[in-house]
C-alpha cells in the first residue's frame, strides 16, 4: 500500500506520486522519514544554548520564521523575550539566541535564506564586492557609506 507524504516544514499531506509541497516547495517525505526528521528537530530544540549570544531581534512571528529556519540547518536557538506584563505594556519583539559558537553559521543560515526570499538580494551584494553601486552601477569606494551618484545608503547604522 502507498503511503501519503508529509511536508516536513508545513505538514501538508500528499499523495504519494507528489514530490514537492505545493505550498512551500520543500521535498516531501514519508511517514517514516517525517517522524525521523521531527525526532531530530526536537533534538536540536532541546539542545542547550549555552552562553547564548543574540543574532536578531524581531517580532515574534519573524523570529519564529528564522528560528525554524536555524533548527532545519541543524543549529540549536532559543527565542527570548523579557517576561512583560500581560495587558500589552510590553512589545512582542523577541531575540533569537545561539551559542556563540553557532553565530557564524546561524550569520549564515539566516542570509542565505534571506537572499533566497529576495534574489536582488544577492546581485546587490555581488555587485558591492565588485565595487559597483547596486542601483547605478557606478564605481564606490571600500569604506563609502552612500554612493556618490545616487545617494543610495550602502550601509545601515544602527543607533
Amino acid at each position: 500500500m502507498n503511503q501519503n507524504k508529509i511536508c516536513p516544514s508545513c505538514g501538508a499531506e500528499y499523495y504519494p506520486h507528489i514530490e514537492k509541497c505545493a505550498d512551500c516547495g520543500a521535498v516531501l517525505l514519508t511517514p517514516d522519514e517525517y517522524s525521523k526528521a521531527q525526532e531530530e528537530r526536537k533534538l536540536t530544540e532541546e539542545k542547550a544554548v549555552e552562553n547564548a549570544v543574540k543574532i536578531m531581534v524581531g517580532d515574534l512571528n519573524w523570529m519564529s520564521e528564522l528560528r525554524a529556519v536555524l533548527l532545519d540547518s541543524g543549529i540549536p536557538c532559543l527565542l527570548h523575550s523579557d517576561a512583560g506584563c500581560t495587558k500589552g505594556c510590553r512589545s512582542n519583539t523577541v531575540q533569537l539566541v545561539v551559542s556563540p559558537e553557532d553565530s557564524e553559521r546561524a550569520q549564515e543560515a539566516i542570509e542565505e535564506y534571506l537572499m533566497d526570499l529576495e534574489p536582488d538580494l544577492r546581485t546587490a551584494r555581488e555587485m558591492l564586492g565588485k565595487g559597483k553601486c547596486p542601483a547605478c552601477g557606478s564605481s564606490i569606494g571600500p569604506d563609502a557609506r552612500d554612493c556618490p551618484d545616487c545617494g543610495l545608503p550602502l550601509i545601515i547604522v544602527e543607533e
